[in-house]
């Protein structure tokens, strides 16, 4: 439901609220915008009566190279499907020019992912795959949720260790030990051996070593088990590889490759829709019709469409020095889909489309002296 209040004088306000799986529409009743129509209200009209055409778009990608918060695991919803999070990540050297020692042994080499908080439905151990990219990325490039990018398709986690435990309220029990919680990804004792191996020159600069070691994909198993995902840091270096050995000259030495905020990074993101969206499953469509129910969906998924059929014919049949004060949409969520498993988001992000077709913001986000939501 659509209502504009308008007026010969005032200004420009407009908000918005949705949410999830969108239905039907109840009128309310605000005050929004009301400030700034005149004492006299005899000239305030009202319409509630515009028509709305609704679409789900099917997201193509999201350009992800640039964010603080890398998404982890496979998680199933009820009402969307099936959702696979994984991301890339180049290591960087905690210093440069380190030296082993003579006839250095690995003890052990594993991930230490640092949590976000963030949580996305039911949450549990997941396998995690770990594989080495082919081709160093660059952080000046951009990248995006749907890139295709080489690794040696080799696994380079322990399954020794698997599955892997993705809860951020969960204490990790490590050899008799309580760790606080972070995602641990044990990894390949040969792996750990070729670095400690490796020509020292690599360890010169984060150049020669990201020339020699480009970065690793870290993924949950797609054939795996999974209800959810979880948020990793992967700006502040408090997400890195620990390398644990011992040498001739050292009984316990520890070195870390850290990720952080000059580390090039992607979040990839793929999805298989349940019905009433299973449709967009398929390459050549990419939108549904939304007149019954419209969806939302994070991680370069779904996004809801909203049009105005009737808006133009509105505006011609206004006088010239009307001004509207008050337009507000609303989308209600259908209560049954408000599962407190998978909590639906608290706002909703709104943007306009431009004679291209390009997403770009309201007048109301760039406007000076204008405030979202009035």
């Amino acid at each position: 439901m659509i209502k504009i209040t308008a007026s010969h004088y005032g200004a420009v306000v407009a908000s918005i609220l949705g949410f999830a799986i969108l239905t039907g529409c109840k009128k309310p009743t605000t005050d929004i915008g009301l400030d700034f129509a005149q004492e006299d209200l005899l000239g305030l009209h009202q319409t509630d009566t515009l028509g709305l055409r609704l679409e789900t778009v099917r997201e193509d990608s999201l350009e992800t190279s640039h964010l603080s918060t890398a998404v982890l695991g496979n998680m199933e919803h009820p009402f969307f499907g099936l959702h696979h999070a994984s991301f890339i990540a180049q290591l960087r050297l905690s210093a440069p020019d380190i030296d082993f020692g003579s006839n250095p042994v690995v003890d052990s080499i594993y991930l230490s992912l640092n949590y976000t908080g963030d949580r996305y439905g039911q949450l549990g151990p997941q396998y995690i795959r770990v594989e080495q990219l082919v081709d160093t990325i660059s952080l000046g490039s951009d990248y995006y949720s749907n890139q295709i990018i080489s690794t040696t398709q080799v696994n380079l986690a322990d399954p020794a260790f698997q599955p892997v435990l993705l809860n951020p309220r969960e204490n990790l029990f490590i050899a008799g030990d309580t760790v606080a919680p972070e995602v641990r990804v044990y990894l390949d004792n040969a792996f750990g051996q070729s670095l400690l191996e490796a020509n020292s020159s690599i360890y010169d600069s984060n150049q020669a070593w990201q020339e020699y070691f480009p970065g690793l994909l870290i993924a949950p198993d797609p054939n795996g088990p999974g209800q959810g995902a979880v948020g990793i840091d992967v700006l502040t270096g408090l997400s890195r590889m620990r390398l644990h050995y011992h040498s001739d000259t050292d009984s316990s030495g520890t070195y870390d490759f850290s990720i952080n905020a000059l580390s090039p990074r992607i979040n990839l993101f793929t999805h298989q829709w349940y019905p009433p969206f299973q449709a967009l499953d398929e390459a050549y469509i990419t939108t549904l019709d939304g007149s019954l129910q419209a969806g939302v969906f994070s991680g370069a998924g779904l996004k809801t469409r909203v049009q105005f059929p009737g808006l133009s014919s509105w505006e011609s049949e206004r006088a010239d020095n009307r001004a509207v004060h008050k337009a507000e949409l609303w989308l209600p969520v259908d209560p049954y889909y408000n599962d407190p498993r998978y909590p639906i988001p608290s706002q909703l992000f709104i943007l306009s489309e431009n004679e291209e077709g390009e997403a770009v913001p309201t007048p109301d986000q760039t406007s000076i002296g204008l405030a979202i939501n009035g």
